[in-house]
């Protein structure tokens, strides 16, 4: 099984909570109102034993998700419950609606806030690598976890790096997940670039 240690871990958790932090600025923009993101836990989920570990069981959710190729490839999901995913975009667009499920232009402004925050997590990455990735545009998906991250149980190769996100707005707090799905040797490339990074990092502080 694919995994990271303790030290790989901690950086890869930094790094992405600088994305969601830049996100939350972005979005904040948009609002006029502060909107706090953050990204406490990090999995990694082999492609047989997802089934048993996704977030949220068989409860209806909605997915925003983009392809990113570049030093690797890998498909990227922004998810939360239907439902909360109803007030994130009611909260963002400030409108309402006496319809419990979102509309065209709903789904739209969700593409839009996963874009934001996709795009806002892949930049550091490319950071590490020294390198572009160049998205697909986003895409809209409703249904169970499985059904939105699309697993083919075929696919024996593949891991999915699953975190938790935390999106605060007003008083509200909302949990949603982030899940990249690569296969395995593009993962160790990955690994391999953080080894790297912290490298880097240890060395100028020896400095």
């Amino acid at each position: 099984m694919f995994a990271l240690n303790e030290l790989q871990q901690d950086a890869l958790l930094e790094i992405f909570n600088i994305g969601v932090g830049k996100a939350a600025a972005a979005l904040s923009k948009m609002t006029s109102e502060e909107v706090l993101l953050s990204v406490p836990t990090i999995e990694f989920l082999e492609w047989q034993e997802a089934r048993q570990h996704l977030p949220c069981g068989g409860k209806i959710i909605c997915g925003i998700s983009q392809r990113f190729e570049g030093p690797f490839t890998t498909e990227a999901v922004l998810m939360f419950p239907e439902d909360k995913s109803l007030e994130i975009i009611r909260y963002i667009l400030q409108g309402d609606s006496l319809f419990d499920q979102l509309t065209e232009m709903e789904q739209e402004g969700l593409c839009e806030i996963g874009n934001i925050v996709l795009n806002a997590c892949m930049a550091p990455i490319a950071d590490i690598f020294s390198a572009e990735f160049h998205a697909t545009m986003p895409e809209f998906r409703i249904g169970t976890s499985e059904h939105v991250l699309r697993i083919d149980m075929a696919q024996s190769n593949r891991v999915i790096m699953l975190m938790l996100v935390k999106l605060q707005m007003e008083k509200r707090e909302i949990e949603g997940y982030l899940a990249f799905l690569s296969v395995l040797p593009d993962m160790q490339r990955l690994s391999a670039n953080i080894d790297r990074f912290i490298s880097e990092l240890q060395k100028r502080v020896a400095r």
